[in-house]
């Protein structure tokens, strides 16, 4: 018997398909990230390009998972987008990159680099995130005991994030150290692989015309992890154990 749950998916089912069909090809970029990886500077480029929006797919914030909200992404199917979020993949990310024509990008980072600017995130802005439940009184702790609380609590949904995209077939990867590099590649990588042409001219101005001290990228500088003690090294490399026929080489996990 079919409910009325299944019965009003199935209506929005063939609306989403319907709306996305009837309507001239768009360029739908998903820019799924970790936390920390350089996501806002990049998808800030990208959405100063002529015609490309930047927008968001989720219908909450903070603390709450950013998954895409079906009902959103119908919504702004219309436009040409790049859309910032911490997701992992699974069937529902994979049904939303199908329905709604997106392109996947996944955006990494070496992982000891991440656990320091996560630390640094947390004293200069927010500890406001899905990947843990931090409180303010957290803050009382030193920076070694940060450490320590990061690549226990928050390092683990990192590596769920990247084993979880290891799954998509389409994905186009990059990582920050490339981005930081040379960003006018990163994002005519981009593009092309979402059939989105545009002359390096104009992504080197939709880059470089911007405000560095607004794109909150932090120190933007690789390396800072060796700085960790080599028993939160280890306990990260422990993680790798679990997925011995992983490649984990992309975030510094030889």
């Amino acid at each position: 018997m079919t409910t009325l749950g299944q019965a009003l998916r199935a209506v929005f089912d063939v609306a989403a398909h319907n709306i996305v069909m009837k309507t001239a090809p768009r360029t739908h970029i998903l820019l799924a990230c970790m936390p920390k990886s350089g996501s806002t500077y990049l998808s800030n480029a990208i959405g100063r390009l002529p015609g490309i929006r930047k927008t968001s797919l989720v219908s909450g914030a903070a603390r709450a998972e950013q998954e895409i909200n079906f009902r959103v992404a119908l919504r702004k199917s219309k436009y040409h987008y790049v859309s910032q979020q911490h997701v992992r993949y699974h069937s529902r990310t994979a049904e939303a990159i199908q329905k709604f024509q997106m392109t996947p990008v996944v955006l990494v980072r070496d992982i000891f680099d991440c656990v320091v600017s996560i630390r640094d995130h947390w004293r200069n802005e927010s500890v406001r995130a899905p990947m843990a439940y931090v409180l303010e009184d957290h803050l009382a702790m030193d920076d070694g005991e940060l450490d320590r609380m990061i690549v226990q609590m928050v390092i683990p949904w990192y590596i769920n994030f990247f084993v979880s995209w290891t799954r998509c077939k389409d994905a186009l990867w990059l990582r920050y150290e490339d981005v930081i590099s040379d960003p006018v590649e990163a994002v005519a990588c981009i593009l092309d692989r979402a059939g989105h042409s545009t002359d390096p001219d104009i992504i080197s101005a939709a880059i470089y015309g911007s405000n560095p001290a607004a794109e909150r990228r932090n120190v933007g500088r690789p390396g800072r992890g060796v700085s960790l003690p080599d028993e939160l090294k280890q306990i990260i490399r422990e993680y790798r154990d679990f997925y011995p026929d992983t490649d984990f080489s992309l975030i510094g996990l030889e």
